[in-house]
Formats: structure tokens, sequence, C-alpha cells
């Protein structure tokens, strides 16, 4: 996240889409830039979601830069990694929903131009529009997010994929995000460390959302892991969707093993199911 904190005169011609009246302040006869919030956006575009429950459904993506995790299987390592110094990349905008032309915006985005980003994506019919929010990760944004999702969840149903640790930022945004695809990093998919106490924080955090749990699983996981997961699901609420995604490539499981997690988490939570990234397959974004 960037904040830009001091008055500056705003060349006319930097993403001129992105600036609504609210953003220029005229006062004392000068015309002044006013200090707003923006971020690090790495792409928004519109797809198909290609992972859980919703699998299948249109989404309008908005994959924020930076993230504090490093997963082995990571299929974002560019957004994942932020930017820092002169290495700021700019933002990579599809221009319609029914084109895969995209076009350059310059790093940070306001408030103003990421919601003109997102609604020029929007479908016209009866169904309630989708705004998913990946990453990277996107809760690391909060105070970008606490100021923007009021205005868009008059439009857009807002559905949030994280890691899954951090509660106190889920907490802070209660009440704006309406589905948590809340992932559970097992340390021998990840090849990090165990995670299960911030987890555990997290899942209460997201009480009175719509939530699943997604637990990406690689030849190296083992079945104590996935029985840690599924009892820490069940400490709160059994009936969670529980989401076993197979990683791809040299580090998919195999299919025995998928049928074994799915057997011994049935004995504890009520709906579990083996979701492969379906998005892959069909080669979308």
């Amino acid at each position: 996240m960037s904040i830009l904190g001091h008055t500056e005169v705003i060349s006319v011609d930097l993403c001129r889409r992105c600036f609504e009246a609210t953003d220029l302040v005229f006062a004392f006869g000068v015309l002044y830039y006013w200090p707003m919030i923006s971020t690090m956006i790495d792409e928004v575009f519109a797809s198909v979601q290609g992972e859980g429950p919703w699998v299948g459904q249109r989404h309008v993506f908005v994959r924020f830069i930076g993230c504090d995790l490093r997963c082995v299987y990571c299929d974002t390592p560019d957004a994942a990694k932020g930017a820092s110094g002169t290495e700021v990349k700019n933002c990579s905008a599809q221009v319609s929903p029914g084109s895969f032309e995209r076009e350059s915006v310059p790093n940070p985005l306001s408030l103003a131009c990421l919601s003109n980003l997102c609604a020029r994506l929007r479908i016209p019919g009866l169904s309630r529009p989708v705004l998913s929010l990946t990453g990277g990760e996107p809760l690391l944004h909060r105070a970008f997010l606490k100021e923007w999702l009021p205005s868009e969840r008059k439009t857009f149903r807002i559905y949030l994929e994280t890691s899954g640790i951090h509660y106190a930022e889920m907490r802070a945004l209660a009440g704006l995000i309406d589905v948590v695809s809340m992932d559970i990093k097992l340390p021998s998919a990840t090849g990090g460390r165990a995670l299960w106490n911030e987890h555990r924080k997290f899942l209460l955090a997201t009480e009175g959302a719509e939530r699943f749990v997604k637990a990406v699983v690689s030849g190296s996981t083992v079945p104590e892991e996935i029985l840690v997961a599924a009892r820490l699901v069940a400490e709160q609420d059994r009936t969670v969707p529980f989401i076993i995604q197979p990683a791809s490539g040299p580090l998919s499981p195999k299919v025995e093993s998928l049928i074994l997690f799915q057997d011994i988490t049935l004995e504890i939570l009520e709906d579990v199911r083996v979701i492969p990234q379906v998005h892959t397959m069909l080669q979308l974004p």
C-alpha cells in the first residue's frame, strides 16, 4: 500500500480517467491535488473462477501486489514479490469483458481509478456481479480496502481470496466482505512453517461471512496434516466446506492420496470436495 501524503500539481496526462472531481481541489486561485489513498495492483481482469465451490462463475478479478508468504506452489510469483524502489510495475488492465485486450495503467492506483477499471468489466444482466480480491495477499492492503469496499458493495458481491493468517485485518473489514476463500497452508505443500494458530484465529474472524476453506496438497502432503486442518475447522463449524486442491505439475499428489485425504476428512467435516484449478485446464487467466 502507498499513501500519498504531500501536496503537488498533477499532470492532466497522468492516468486522466482515474481522477474524479473529488481528487482535485480549487482553492485560493490554485488547483491542488488532494492527498488520496492508493495501492499497488498487478492486474484487473474478467474471467471464470477456477477454484473452490464457486468454480465456473464469472468474476471480475483484482490482483493485489505483495505477499508475506513464499509458497513453493505459488502460481503468481510476480504479484507475490511486490514492488520496491524503482522496480514499480504498471497494472495490466483488461479493457472490456468481451475482449482479452489489455492496457498498462501506472501504479499506484487511486480508489477512483480502480473503481473505473472494475466497472467497465461488468456484464449487463440480472445477476449480481462478483468482485474477487486476490493476490498476492489482499489483506495487506487493509487501509485501502476499508475505504474502497463500501462503495463497491453497492454493485458487486465481494469475494476474498486469502492466505488465512491475517486475522486482525479480517476483523477490521467485518461486514465488507461477502465470501471468504480461506487457505490453510500445509507446511509440506508450502515449504514453510506451520501456521495453525494464525489459521484458527482467522477462521474465528470470518464469522458472519459465507466462507470455505481450501488446502493445497502436494506429493509431499501426509494424512496427519490434513487431519490437523480438518479438526481446526471442526472446532468452530463442521459445516464449513473444505476444499482439497491438488497442486499441479511436478508437485501434484497421487490420485490415491487425494481419495485418502477426502476419506479421512469426511469423518470430521460434512462437506469435503476435491477440486483442481479449472482455469489452468481451460488456459484462462
